[in-house]
């Protein structure tokens, strides 16, 4: 009869199981440890390429009706979407970055944009929430905090001025929040009739709406003064307050963003008195203090394209046209007081060369990684 073996520990004697022999549990002992050795190695090859999030996403307009939808940490594209839409004219994610909004036309031959709305990571289940025959849809914004959406329109039968409407991601319970030639005020405490509203967006907490408004001074005729500027709203359109307004109608000001604690706006302004020349500014809502931070953003004295603020860090996206075509960069930024001041060079977030197409108009959105 074979005997069976024993193994020193220590003092004692461990008995192995006496169906097996000294070399088969040997091997066994060694297939455990292969095992473990081979586990462990696999766990660290998957750490190190599961790629890093931080609950945020980055959507940029493509080349023709694409967009794409970008990792804000490594800058790689996780979709490439083609918007089974007729045009893109803009187009801004929605809550959580499920959905994705977009003005276009109906079809060819069509002059009248509508709104629509659709799966953000595919493009389908298109969805149109204003009618053609109605509404002249302008600019667009979804809201960080629920599934409501703010959009410029104007009556799509007349000549009249773009006002404010907000609507749910289903269609529902549209408002008309501002009207033409409301009575608002003005940084200069004078009475203004408001005309044209442009670029809405939301605040963090969704409980206010920044806008671009055109205003009249209604006290000045023949000799009416206008005003371009960036004013704020209850998100019902009550309690209209002026932030930053400029004299004359030649500036455009877009692209208005909020800082992620929802103390600061942070906009782009073309100058058209000035060679179109681009001016990036902050204002601080409670004091109104100005901050021009345009050069701290232009490379090599390229300035920006569009800009958007981060909704979980205090950094600024923007893009800028790279030997002719337009990719990602980032800035941070920091708070002091009323100040909003940049910190360090931006750097580089996407490489056209390596996607292949550019990105454009990009907007920096929350995202529930669903």
């Amino acid at each position: 009869m074979k005997k069976n073996s024993y193994i020193k520990t220590g003092e004692k004697f461990i008995r192995p199981i006496s169906i097996f022999g000294w070399k088969t549990t040997l091997y066994i002992f060694f297939a455990i440890l292969l095992g473990f050795a081979s586990t462990g190695c696999k766990k660290d090859d998957d750490t190190d390429t599961t790629p890093e999030y931080d609950n945020s996403l980055i959507f940029a307009k493509g080349n023709g009706d694409t967009y794409a939808i970008v990792n804000p940490i490594d800058g790689k594209d996780l979709f490439v979407v083609s918007a089974q839409t007729y045009q893109i004219r803009e187009m801004v994610p929605g809550y959580m970055s499920k959905k994705v909004m977009i003005t276009s036309f109906s079809g060819p031959g069509t002059n009248v944009p509508i709104l629509y709305i659709c799966d953000a990571k595919t493009g389908d289940n298109v969805e149109a929430l204003t009618d053609a025959n109605e509404l002249y849809v302008m600019n667009i914004a979804g809201s960080p905090a629920g599934n409501k959406v703010a959009f410029t329109a104007k009556d799509a039968n007349a000549a009249e001025y773009f006002q404010l409407y907000t609507i749910n991601e289903d269609g529902s319970d549209q408002a008309h929040i501002s009207l033409p030639l409301e009575e608002v005020t003005g940084l200069d405490g004078k009475e203004y009739e408001l005309l044209d509203i442009g670029h809405p967006s939301f605040s963090p907490n969704g409980s206010k709406i920044a806008v671009n408004a055109h205003v009249d001074n209604i006290y000045s005729i023949p000799n009416s003064i206008f005003y371009d500027g960036v004013m704020v709203m209850n998100s019902d359109g009550s309690n209209k307050e002026f932030l930053f307004w400029v004299n004359g109608l030649d500036t455009g000001i877009e692209n208005i963003c909020w800082t992620q604690d929802g103390k600061f706006l942070i906009f782009k302004m073309d100058d058209l008195d000035n060679n179109f020349h681009r001016r990036v500014k902050a204002v601080n809502i409670a004091t109104k203090n100005i901050t021009d931070i345009t050069t701290s953003l232009e490379i090599n004295g390229t300035q920006v394209g569009n800009i958007w603020t981060s909704p979980k860090s205090d950094k600024v996206l923007f893009n800028q046209h790279v030997g002719g075509w337009s990719d990602l960069f980032v800035s941070e930024f920091e708070e002091q007081d009323s100040v909003l001041t940049m910190k360090g060079a931006p750097a580089r977030l996407t490489d056209i060369n390596t996607a292949n197409h550019q990105y454009d108009n990009p907007y920096w959105q929350l995202w529930d990684k669903q």
